[in-house]
């Protein structure tokens, strides 16, 4: 009798990752924040906007940085939030969340081929925008599709140069001399231009500096010491965003106009172009390019896991599931990235496409910290062991729910200038949830077998009440 058996089927992820992996991954995703967007900031609220929503977002990402920490550690798994969300949630969120990584990761990775595409194009003339945005995305698709470990190689090579490029530019301006800095003035003229409702419309913009990073936690299940490689990663990455984000807010403030800032396309190389400094203006440009680059290339890491990680589970067909015998990546997810990031770029609208990200990642950042908080309530102390929580971040779950309230509030703002794509964002979500909620219903699971952990207490509840 013929065997019917998918030939890929037993054939496991591979786990060789190190903490510089998990960094790479987190901070190239996210750096290309650090380039650009981040200055819509500074249109709504002006500088003091900027401030107030690049420190509130830090806060929030900061405690999701920690959940998705504990959480990696704990389930080891490529699921990331989706693998959260079904142990400790419920399928309906379980399928949700999956779907929203997966949407987050690619809308981001068609914007970043976009920009890629543009500053291609600004160089040589001649170069059509689309046809490079697609020789971009495919280029990017088959080095993941020959495996995690190239890939993110790759990754911490061109973000550890445009990370050293905002540290070159921050001491060439504060300590060097080398650019002249005008602080005092301008910030005084543009410290709030749009009084105090525009302080509260520029939280929208304040997941550009750090849009991304919980997407290191989802390299776990590849790491050689997830518990190890986890936390440390996902940690340090936040660290140097914090960094960054506020030298790129201090030195791009005190060298543009804030009427020039708020609505730069690339402001950080702008502000290289106003300093006058050749070598600074070539630095910022490849920096540019370089955590596009950077960025495309983490998000398809992070979007095929995702999809990857619903297939297992028939969230989405079985066949996505596979895993290449020779690379071991989850090939046909990665390649499936493909025609969902052309879809996106083949739309143009940039910021349209970012604020999908956006919303998704928003959505994202209220399950994360909620799987948190369920996984606390049924593992608690005193009956959880170093495997069921290898790594324990401080103060929860007061700060998880903390963070859940911050989401919504950054998530209400997006009503000014992009209320239609929230109502469609949340409607296409609240869809998916009821759809992923009647599909699957929750099963009894026999936690000792799937995870080696104990009973949750409520199974010791149940059987006292017996």
């Amino acid at each position: 009798m013929a065997d019917d058996k998918d030939p890929d089927e037993d054939v496991g992820l591979v786990k060789t990752l190190r903490p510089f992996h998990v960094w790479a991954l987190g901070v190239g995703i996210v750096l290309v924040g650090e380039y650009m967007g981040w200055n819509f900031t500074v249109a709504k609220g002006g500088i003091l906007g900027a401030l107030i929503a690049m420190t509130l977002a830090g806060v929030l990402y900061i405690i999701i940085s920690l959940c998705a920490s504990e959480l990696g550690a704990a389930t080891q798994s490529a699921g990331g939030p989706y693998e959260w969300a079904r142990l400790f949630v419920g399928p309906g969120a379980a399928g949700s969340v999956g779907l929203a990584v997966y949407m987050e990761y690619i809308a981001l990775e068609a914007a970043d081929a976009i920009v890629v595409a543009q500053l291609a194009q600004s160089i040589f003339p001649e170069i059509a925008v689309f046809p490079m945005t697609l020789l971009v995305i495919g280029a990017l698709t088959f080095v993941n599709y020959r495996g995690v470990v190239g890939a993110l190689t790759l990754n911490f090579v061109i973000t550890m140069i445009a990370f050293l490029a905002i540290i070159v530019f921050f001491f060439s301006s504060t300590l060097g001399g080398i650019v002249e800095l005008n602080s005092a003035e301008l910030w005084s003229q543009g410290a709030m231009p749009q009084g105090l409702i525009g302080l509260f419309a520029a939280l929208q913009f304040g997941p550009w500096f750090y849009l991304g990073i919980e997407g290191a936690a989802m390299s776990a299940e590849e790491c050689a010491k997830p518990s190890r490689s986890v936390p440390l990663g996902q940690q340090a990455g936040m660290i140097s965003l914090l960094v960054v984000a506020a030298m790129t807010l201090f030195y791009c403030s005190s060298i543009l106009p804030a009427s020039d800032l708020g609505v730069s396309v690339y402001p950080q190389w702008e502000a290289a172009r106003e300093s006058g400094v050749t070598f600074l203006i070539v630095l910022m440009g490849i920096g540019t390019l370089l955590t596009c680059l950077a960025s495309a290339n983490g998000t398809i890491c992070d979007s095929s896991r995702s999809w990857y990680a619903l297939a297992k589970d028939d969230y989405v067909a079985k066949w996505f599931s596979a895993v290449h015998p020779y690379y071991r990546s989850p090939y046909r997810s990665v390649i499936f990235t493909m025609p969902i990031a052309i879809a996106f770029a083949f739309s143009g609208y940039l910021d349209q496409v970012i604020t999908f990200s956006i919303i998704s990642g928003l959505l994202c950042y209220v399950l994360i910290p909620f799987s948190l908080i369920r996984f606390r309530k049924m593992f608690p102390d005193r009956i959880a062991n170093d495997k069921v929580r290898p790594f324990k971040g401080p103060l929860q779950p007061y700060i998880a729910w903390f963070s859940i309230i911050v989401a919504i509030v950054i998530l209400t703002t997006l009503y000014w200038g992009y209320f239609y794509n929230l109502l469609f964002g949340l409607l296409f979500y609240t869809i998916a949830y009821f759809y992923f909620h009647y599909k699957h219903t929750e099963r009894p699971m026999d936690w000792e077998k799937e995870m080696g952990w104990p009973k949750p207490v409520h199974h010791y509840e149940n059987e006292n009440k017996e």
